[in-house]
């Protein structure tokens, strides 16, 4: 009877926990609910980027198609004009030799018909008539085969084929888009420890440089960089597509790419995309991506010499790559910028005597 009584009192016990374990499994299917939700929310979003992602690289793939097409129009159209002019010096060269072959075949003729009339005359009997005609028959076989003009046979492959690549590649220079485009440095905007080639087209940093004191009457250059060791370039795009390559060499510290034309001279708390700057940099040996929050580590195989910086201003995109083997390096998407966009560079420091090299702006020869 005593364990009926503790048996009853658990059963009480239990029914009175019921509605709360009850509650709790009410709340968990709430909780799952919402996570099945999110799970259906999640694919629906991911369909969305799904199609999206394929949407963009299926234009990506008409865009380098078009490309592609501009090119093999560029060569058949090369092709056409280097087949055309051969065409006609052959035409030239065959029309003038066929024309001395019946300059010869006519001279040939005249004197086989000379050889039959003398051998004519000589089956004649012995006439007075011939001895008369002899003189005349005597002056009239003092002939001879007068050569025309030499016509050049030689056919020189060089003048036709010769470096043909190279020669298309030359000419392949007025179709490029985008072309080399021409930059150089702005003193104006220069750290005033940066100095200048004359040509301001390499930049290097001087820790010993004599800065020249202003007058306390004349303000300070608000377009100079005073805290950055960095430069801007003369030119500044808004539209269409530019390409520009800087030589880095073996600096040991670098940084460069693009900046807004309004962007900061001073010191900012962030020198990266969110202050206007969308740039490239190597920094204890390892080439960055000057992203905000932080910047992003770019894998790279083999330490570039040379960078080449894209911009795409219809697209808002800035692409570095390695110049030497166009390898793409990385590539930052802008939002809508309403200002010129104008290249940025940054010699740094010279990291006790180990980055003394020069940035120098490459001009590609094609």
């Amino acid at each position: 009877m005593y364990k009926n009584h503790i048996k009853d009192t658990n059963n009480n016990c239990n029914k009175s926990l019921l509605p709360d374990h009850k509650e709790k499994l009410i709340q968990a299917i709430k909780r799952i609910k919402h996570e099945v939700d999110e799970c259906w929310e999640a694919e629906r979003e991911t369909y969305i980027w799904s199609v999206d992602v394929e949407r963009c690289f299926d234009n990506l793939e008409r865009e380098v198609r078009a490309e592609f097409q501009n090119l093999h129009r560029f060569l058949d159209e090369e092709e056409t004009m280097d087949m055309e002019r051969l065409k006609k010096e052959k035409e030239k060269r065959v029309k003038l030799l066929r024309e001395r072959e019946k300059k010869i075949a006519m001279q040939g003729r005249d004197l086989e018909r000379g050889i039959a009339t003398l051998n004519n005359k000589l089956a004649e009997e012995d006439s007075p008539k011939l001895l008369k005609e002899i003189q005349d028959l005597l002056k009239r076989s003092q002939v001879a085969f007068i050569p025309p003009p030499h016509v050049d046979v030689e056919v020189r492959s060089a003048h036709f084929v010769g470096p043909i690549q190279y020669r298309i590649w030359k000419h392949m220079k007025s179709c490029l888009y985008p072309n080399i485009t021409e930059v150089t440095f702005d003193p104006e905007t220069a750290h005033p420890l940066l100095t200048l080639s004359p040509s301001c087209t390499s930049v290097w940093f001087e820790e010993d440089k004599v800065i020249p004191k202003a007058s306390e009457e004349e303000p300070p250059n608000p377009r100079c960089f005073h805290y950055y060791y960095s430069v801007m370039g003369r030119e500044g795009f808004i539209t269409g597509r530019h390409y520009w390559e800087v030589e880095v060499g073996h600096k040991t510290a670098w940084r460069l790419g693009v900046a807004r034309e309004d962007v900061h001279r001073g010191e900012m708390d962030s020198s990266g995309t969110s202050n206007g700057l969308w740039t490239l940099s190597l920094k204890g040996g390892a080439i960055l991506a000057c992203t905000d929050p932080k910047p992003i580590k770019v894998p790279v195989s083999i330490k570039p010499i040379r960078i080449g910086v894209f911009l795409d201003c219809e697209k808002e995109e800035v692409a570095f790559y390695n110049a030497v083997t166009m390898t793409p390096l990385y590539t930052f998407s802008m939002e809508t910028v309403f200002v010129p966009l104008i290249p940025f560079y940054n010699p740094c420091d010279t990291d006790d005597g180990r980055n003394l090299g020069p940035l120098k702006l490459f001009s590609p020869s094609i």
